[in-house]
Parts: C-alpha cells; sequence; structure tokens
C-alpha cells in the first residue's frame, strides 16, 4: 500500500478534460496514474492458454433480469450481446446464485439442470458477437454466488448468515436471521460444485467464486468469534474457498478456469471484519490476512484474478466512489478521487504480490471519459493487467470499441455515477441497467421501484 490518503471533502465531478482532472488531484493531495498513450490497452494477453486481443473486461454487473426460473431473459441476453459487441476480450459474468435460497431477489441468475440449455444459449450468442466485434471469442467466466444475509429470493428479506455482525444486522430489514451451521456449509460446498459444472456444461470457459460486497462466503472471512470448523482461525475461515477450490479443480478438469473475484477489505469492525486491523471495534485497513489469501488462491492454481473491497450497502463510497448517493443515504463522506486513488492502491497492492498473474482493476468509472488514461497507466505501470468496466459498462457498452478505434468517448454517454442503477436494485421490484443512457427501458424501471419503495414507507 501506498502512504496514507488525505482527506478532502466531497466535490462532484467537474473536470471536461485532462488538465482539470489533474489539479483537482494536485489541490486535495491525491495522484492519479495517467497517460495519454492508449496503445497498451490493445495489447493481447494470454490466459490459460488463450490469447485475448486487448485489456478491457467487463465486470460482474447484476441485471436482476432473469425469468422466475433463474434463466435468462431477453432483456439478459440484450445486455450481454451489447457487452460482446462492446470489444472487451474478458466478460466476468454478472453473479449467479447456487441455490433459490441464496439469490438477492426473485430474478437473480440461478442456474440448475432444468434451465443449464438457456444458459449454453446466452454463452453461444455472446461469443458470437464478441467475435465479430473483435475477431476473437472473449474469455467468459460465470461468477457464482450465494447472496447470504442479503438473500430475498421472494422479494423480502429472508437474511442466511455466517456471523452476528451488529453493524450491518440492523440493515436486513428486522426479518429472522438463519445462522449457517457447519453441516449447511459442508453442503453448500455440493451447490457450488453442481453449479459450477452445469456453467461449464453451458459453455463457459470457467467459473468464480463470489467472495466479496458481504456476501456469505465473504462473510465468512471476517468470522474470528465463528466457533466451528468455519469460523475463528484463518485456517477455519478461509475453508470453505480452499477446499471448494480444490473439489472444482479436481471436478471440473484442467481445461476449466478456477478463480475468485476476492474481497480484500470487508469493513465491519473487527473482530467481525476482514482486512481490518486486529484490535476491538478497528475499521483500519490491515491486509495481512487478504494478501496471504490472494497468493494461495494463486498457488491453487487461479490464472487471472479480480478484487474489489467494501460493503455496497454499508458503506458505498468506498467500492463504488459516486455523485450521488442512494436515497435516503447521506453524499458520500469524503472526495469521489480519494475513493478512486484507495481503489487503485489495492487493486497495484493485490498486483505486486504476484505481476505474472492477470488482475482486473475496478472502482474507475467515477473518472467518465478519463478513465481509460488512468486504466492504461496503471496496466503501464504494473499496478493491473485488464481495465474493469462495471457501471460503465451499463452505461456505455462500447467504450471499448471507442478508444481501441483511437476516438475520444462522448461525454454524452459515460457513466455519470448518479447511482441510479444501484436505486433499482435496492427498491427491488425491477430489473437494472442506465437509468440515464439507456432510459427508454430504464428510466421506468427506476421510477416503479421508487414508487414502491416509498409506498412501503421507505426512502
Amino acid at each position: 500500500m501506498s502512504a496514507p490518503l488525505p482527506t478532502a471533502p466531497f466535490a462532484p465531478f467537474a473536470f471536461p478534460n485532462g488538465d482539470d482532472l489533474r489539479a483537482e488531484c494536485a489541490r486535495i493531495g491525491v495522484e492519479l496514474p495517467w497517460s495519454d498513450d492508449l496503445s497498451i490497452l490493445s495489447s493481447p494477453i494470454t490466459i490459460a492458454g488463450r490469447t485475448l486481443p486487448n485489456r478491457f473486461a467487463v465486470q460482474p454487473m447484476e441485471g436482476v433480469d432473469s425469468e422466475p426460473d433463474g434463466s435468462p431473459s431477453e432483456l439478459t441476453r440484450r445486455r450481454y450481446q451489447r457487452f460482446a459487441g462492446g470489444g472487451a476480450s474478458l466478460l466476468w459474468f454478472e453473479a449467479v446464485s447456487v441455490v433459490r435460497a441464496g439469490r438477492s431477489i426473485g430474478r437473480q441468475l440461478w442456474i440448475t439442470p432444468e434451465n443449464v440449455d438457456s444458459y449454453k444459449k446466452l454463452v453461444e450468442e455472446t461469443r458470437a458477437i464478441g467475435r465479430a466485434a473483435t475477431g476473437h471469442d472473449p474469455l467468459i467466466i460465470c461468477q457464482l454466488t450465494h447472496s447470504g444475509r442479503w438473500s430475498r429470493p421472494d422479494g423480502v428479506a429472508a437474511p442466511i448468515i455466517a456471523q452476528r455482525i451488529p453493524a450491518l444486522d440492523g440493515a436486513t430489514q428486522g426479518a429472522e436471521q438463519h445462522y449457517v451451521t457447519d453441516d449447511e456449509f459442508d453442503a453448500m460446498q455440493d451447490d457450488f460444485v453442481h453449479a459450477a459444472k452445469l456453467a461449464m456444461l453451458a459453455g463457459f470457459d470457467g467459473v468464480d467464486f463470489k467472495v466479496v460486497h458481504g456476501y456469505l462466503l465473504a462473510e465468512l472471512l471476517g468470522a474470528h468469534e465463528r466457533p466451528g470448523k468455519y469460523g475463528g482461525s484463518y485456517a477455519n475461515r478461509t475453508r470453505f474457498l480452499r477446499e471448494g477450490f480444490a473439489r472444482m479443480r479436481q471436478e471440473l478438469g484442467p481445461q476449466a478456469i478456477v478463480t475468485s473475484r476476492l474481497t480484500l477489505l470487508e469493513p465491519s469492525p473487527f473482530p467481525h471484519g476482514w482486512g481490518v486491523r486486529a484490535e476491538p471495534g478497528s475499521t483500519a485497513i490491515d491486509l495481512d490476512e487478504p494478501s496471504r489469501l490472494y497468493r494461495e488462491l494463486i498457488a491453487w492454481g487461479a490464472p487471472v484474478t479480480n478484487v474489489s473491497l467494501g460493503h455496497p450497502r454499508y458503506q458505498p463510497h468506498l467500492n463504488r466512489p459516486h455523485d450521488q448517493s442512494l436515497a435516503g443515504v447521506a453524499k458520500p463522506p469524503e472526495h469521489p478521487l480519494i475513493g478512486v486513488r484507495r481503489f487503485i492502491d489495492m487493486t497495484a497492492h493485490a498486483q505486486r504480490l504476484d505481476p505474472a498473474v492477470p488482475l482486473v482493476s475496478a472502482g474507475l468509472s467515477w473518472l467518465r471519459q478519463h478513465m481509460g488514461n488512468v486504466g492504461a497507466a496503471m496496466i503501464r505501470d504494473g499496478q493491473s493487467t485488464f481495465l474493469g468496466l462495471g457501471r460503465m459498462a451499463f452505461a456505455y457498452p462500447d467504450y471499448p470499441k471507442v478508444l481501441l478505434a483511437g476516438s475520444a468517448p462522448d461525454l454524452k454517454k459515460v457513466c455519470i455515477s448518479c447511482s441510479m442503477c444501484s436505486q433499482i436494485m435496492k427498491d427491488a421490484v425491477a430489473e437494472t441497467g442506465c437509468v440515464v443512457r439507456d432510459k427508454a427501458i430504464y428510466a421506468p424501471k427506476y421510477a416503479l421501484g421508487r414508487k414502491a419503495a416509498k409506498a412501503k414507507g421507505m426512502a
């Protein structure tokens, strides 16, 4: 990690050119990597024997738009057609639940033996469109998840927890929490392996354990006070990922990529957090354990990695630097450039743990049209291998194609970090996407969600 970050009060994006942005960085004392030469984004990279033509990756952004049985809908297919047509060489598919009870909402993707053919069709369509856009097949990874305390399979909170967390327990709307026993975690390993086999049958190139953003497996990492074989010691808290990874490597075969989008920081106060100093109540960053697990992930055989940090529902400014907050949530407590710089530091820290293993950057969408300049510099400086697009992919799926062609991004298409895509997910009544740039489809859904939330007395 670099030196401690400065402090600076919130200020919205107002930087039409790079000089303006760099002047703001100088004003608040934040340095950003920068490159006017974007050619490195067009350089090839080899992963698991596959050579990819560029350094763009689409991050796993949930659309919560499946059919009731968990299969992809027309909106799901439209989204991945747009992502693939945008030219990114790595498509990291959104979270797919391994069991019904682990769905974050009744429209979250969920792969089953009954609907696996619909996923096969989606993968085939996506790959064909990507091939037409770049001349190469995109690498496609399926993210597997259990939503844990954020589970809402029937549209109402049905939290499933690995530990009691005072800072978060009140966020589940008073719903009764189901505490996962060790026997249930043992059985859940079977669920993840079964779902992984279905994903490979559907044609994905590999699978990802989602261990991030406060979901069940990420929560387990910080379960310092949990008794039994899944809590307490480092070996116990990482047992599920370690044993599940080994089983997948053995049962899926050598052709399958197995990896994880791994959290570096779950900032609940110790003894409930991960990546925090081992002092009562501390949320100060301490990356000793996350660094150890990241190295182990690579030693287990992960050929490409992806990291993130923070609870989107607890401290959203940590993992989603933004201008507008969710309804009822205060404006960010810091300048978004502080959050961007923190994400760069964390990503760079992970990449330097093993420079030979490709890593996807994250948290850069707030930079809008300057995202490519910072992403290219990160790759140049060994701070990441891919430029990851999350919210930007929702708003501007052609962003990679535009930069690869040497053109300037269209300022009327970039993400403006308004949080409305996240608001739809929080309101939990409609499918999500970019309300501003894809408004014909998603503005009515945003309005529907807001109306329903207000009718329930929510912000």
